[in-house]
């Protein structure tokens, strides 16, 4: 049930879905953590490749960006964990919750445009940008304990333009890349319970297929009122969470 509905919401949103998965495994289950992380990671595989598979048939993602994205998200991701132990997230925390709460807000106020939902033909400077920004967010996300789907959808639609829809199918793909690598690492290291995976894996790859599909055809102004609360939600476990750890 929690990995349906968590490939659901993730498909939908071009999320993950691991803010659904962690808090339920970790409250409602009473796993540890730390097995509870790497379990999200492998179900996230599954549901943001399910759902990208709609988008991808929709012509609403944009696989020019998300090889740049995917590789310098996993390097910034290494960066951060590595910088985790030496910097103090306290910090981080306070000012990430004002920035995602600031994004929410230009989200939904942004009028959407007659663009195409992916542009072709991008210059070498795109790439360019798309790489710091990806690296820096990568560096950022991994500091603060979050996936990079709720940094890289707005980055996408207010800073490249892409369409709503072509942002979330563009982060579902990347997320399902950077997701992997983790998980790999899990699974070497030997922290991943493929037992209590199993059955999550399952819901995920129903409900991220499900989550896809009704996303492709999603009203734009339902998506950005679902996104700035999950937005809202966010900011503000992560300034409650700052404010007990300065």
């Amino acid at each position: 049930m929690c990995g349906a509905l968590a490939g659901l919401l993730g498909g939908y949103m071009g999320l993950g879905g691991g803010v659904i998965m962690v808090p339920y495994m970790t409250i409602v289950l009473g796993m540890d953590i730390k097995d509870a992380v790497p379990v999200s990671m492998i179900a996230i595989v599954v549901g943001t490749l399910s759902a990208s598979s709609a988008y991808i048939k929709k012509d609403m993602v944009d696989t020019e960006l998300v090889i740049i994205i995917s590789i310098f998200m996993v390097i910034g991701s290494v960066i951060g964990s590595l910088l985790n132990a030496v910097i103090s997230s306290a910090a981080l925390q306070i000012i990430f919750s004002v920035v995602v709460l600031y994004a929410g807000i230009m989200m939904i106020t942004k009028k959407d445009n007659n663009k195409p939902p992916v542009l072709r033909g991008k210059s070498q400077g795109i790439f360019i940008l798309a790489a710091a920004i990806s690296l820096v967010t990568g560096v950022f996300a991994a500091l603060v304990g979050l996936g990079g789907g709720i940094f890289i959808i707005p980055i996408l639609y207010l800073l490249f333009g892409l369409s709503i829809a072509a942002a979330r199918g563009t982060s579902a793909l990347t997320i399902g890349f950077a997701a992997a690598a983790a998980a790999i690492v899990y699974f070497f290291k030997g922290q991943l319970d493929v037992t209590a995976a199993a059955p999550v894996m399952l819901g995920v790859a129903v409900g991220g297929l499900a989550g896809g599909k009704m996303g492709t055809v999603a009203r734009p102004v339902v998506v950005k009122v679902i996104f700035l609360l999950i937005m809202l939600y966010i900011a503000y476990k992560l300034g409650m969470a700052g404010f007990k750890n300065l």
